[in-house]
């Protein structure tokens, strides 16, 4: 899908790098806005009425109720916020389960499209129509468009919008190699492989050529984590393949798992696994583990997001750095393989959605205030640093224009003593207004690299949501890991094994998945 993804790129100077009207809002120590902060134009309120009560379920919440954050927001915007809480790591579920036990939040952060139809299915969130959202938060509504206006309707539920969808613009940044820089030049490789077979030749030297100096055979030089989808994605794309859901340039959508480009990419990645190129054990690792054999020198390559290599604030180039303070990664590109230039897999821009409890439905002026929070939350500076960072010049301070949290409270963890981070701050990432403050200039100039070249070469994730078929089906993910590991070990042939499998994915729910997604979300997909 080009649609979303072209017109970040093409951003990347003009709002990425510029912070769009962020930057030219005169952000500065005085906290200035992009605009308004209320849809009507009004303004944050706090007048004399008596403050509206809003029930608040997000990520990470703050540690206690009354923090400074809290008070700062309920005096800014009138309001009294009753905060719920959840654990992050099982937010799905004890979501589910204060719901069913009759508390309903009034803003529900959802993370999917499919939490927000079984939230709509179950009859406890609020409709919120498209042209509503556009009328009460305008310049949020003009940021969605940009960046892609197809996350209006990718939620919908019985088409219905129940949400206020959030946007992710540098997921739409390509997952990418990055190499030990050390262990490439001790092979001779002045600059990443570029095709199919020069990846081979490294893999096979990492493995064979001691490219740690140890005098021992002991590594890899690609792992993985047992049958997560983000495994082998150069692999993949230099087959031009993504064993996942995907849609061509029409917006038809299909399951790259079975695949004929798929069945050649698992056929040498079954080669590899019997010439020992392949660390065995991945197949019982998770995604940290196959990070860590990364940063510790086991394995020579990480297959991942590329941003994440970023030594600044990137999960994978943080640690590497701190673990081999004299080397640094090399990040490549889509190799070229058999059917040409490879491609690479992203996340898209696509992200979850800010949803009300079906009881706002019956209170204008709460679904009023809530609209009006959240897009000041997004658009307004002083409220999203206040939200985000805490209070200036006590929790963070702007340099050059830019927030810098001091030390003490650079930690989402250590926010949370003080009501800052995601669970106020629902648009941190998630504002192309506000990217001066969520990344420093470096990583956002490391982002714009990344996607030189990728034009038409990233293929986004699918997000789906249709219930109501699969729930039939519950057994058909068991049945594609169990296929993922057995191709690649060997256990299964890549003949007429991979035609079995076909076959019965199609009969064990596949087949009608694949078309009732197609039918929910017709051209929803397609190139722009």
């Amino acid at each position: 899908m080009k649609g979303g993804t072209q017109k970040w790129l093409h951003g990347v100077t003009a709002v990425l790098i510029g912070s769009s009207l962020a930057a030219c809002s005169g952000g500065g120590a005085n906290g200035s806005s992009v605009g308004t902060a209320s849809g009507t134009g009004d303004g944050p309120s706090s007048g004399s009425e008596k403050p509206i009560e809003i029930s608040w379920l997000s990520f990470n919440p703050p540690e206690k109720d009354g923090t400074e954050v809290q008070k700062a927001l309920e005096e800014k915007f009138n309001v009294k916020f009753k905060n719920i809480r959840v654990e992050r790591q099982n937010y799905n579920e004890q979501m589910f389960l204060k719901i069913s036990a009759g508390e309903i939040p009034d803003v529900i952060y959802t993370e999917s499209p499919g939490q927000l139809a079984q939230l709509a299915q179950q009859g406890v969130v609020a409709e919120l129509p498209e042209q509503e959202i556009r009328d009460r938060m305008p310049q949020y509504a003009a940021m969605i468009d940009e960046i892609d206006p197809t996350l209006w309707t990718f939620g919908l539920y019985d088409n219905k919008s129940y949400g206020v969808p959030f946007a992710w613009p540098i997921g739409n940044l390509p997952f990418l190699p990055g190499y030990n820089a050390n262990w490439l030049a001790k092979i001779g490789y002045a600059e990443p492989p570029k095709t199919l077979e020069e990846f081979e030749d490294v893999i096979r030297k990492f493995r064979n050529d001691d490219p740690d100096g140890n005098g021992k055979k002991d590594t890899y030089g690609i792992s993985a984590a047992g049958t997560d989808r983000r495994n082998f994605t150069t692999l993949f794309g230099a087959y031009q393949a993504r064993p996942d859901w995907y849609a061509d340039e029409n917006g038809v959508v299909s399951n790259g798992l079975i695949s004929d480009n798929s069945r050649e990419a698992f056929r040498k990645l079954q080669q590899w696994y019997k010439e020992d190129l392949i660390d065995p054990e991945f197949i019982t690792k998770n995604a940290q583990d196959a990070h860590n054999d990364f940063y510790n020198g086991k394995v020579g390559i990480r297959d991942w997001m590329s941003f994440q290599f970023d030594e600044t604030v990137g999960i994978l180039g943080v640690a590497f750095k701190a673990s081999n303070p004299d080397n640094s990664i090399v990040v490549g590109k889509p190799l070229d393989g058999p059917y040409g230039p490879g491609t690479a897999f992203s996340y898209g821009a696509k992200q979850g959605f800010a949803a009300m409890g079906v009881q706002v439905e019956k209170d204008p002026a709460k679904k009023q205030k809530i609209y009006e929070i959240l897009e000041a939350l997004s658009t307004d500076e002083s409220t999203f640093l206040l939200a985000s960072f805490g209070i200036e010049g006590k929790h963070y301070d702007l340099v050059d224009g830019r927030a810098v949290s001091k030390p003490e409270y650079a930690s989402e963890a250590n926010k949370l003593s003080i009501g800052a981070g995601l669970f106020y701050g629902m648009y941190t990432q998630k504002s192309t207004y506000m990217e001066k403050h969520d990344y420093p200039e470096s990583s956002l100039e490391f982002a714009k690299q990344l996607d030189q070249g990728m034009e038409g070469r990233k293929v986004p994730a699918v997000l789906w949501s249709v219930p109501e078929v699969t729930s039939k089906y519950p057994d058909l993910g068991k049945l594609e890991s169990d296929a993922i590991i057995k191709f690649i070990t060997g256990e299964w042939n890549l003949d007429g094994d991979f035609d079995a499998f076909v076959e019965k994915w199609k009969q064990s729910g596949g087949q009608e998945i694949t078309d009732a997604i197609n039918e929910k979300y017709k051209g929803l997909f397609a190139s722009k």
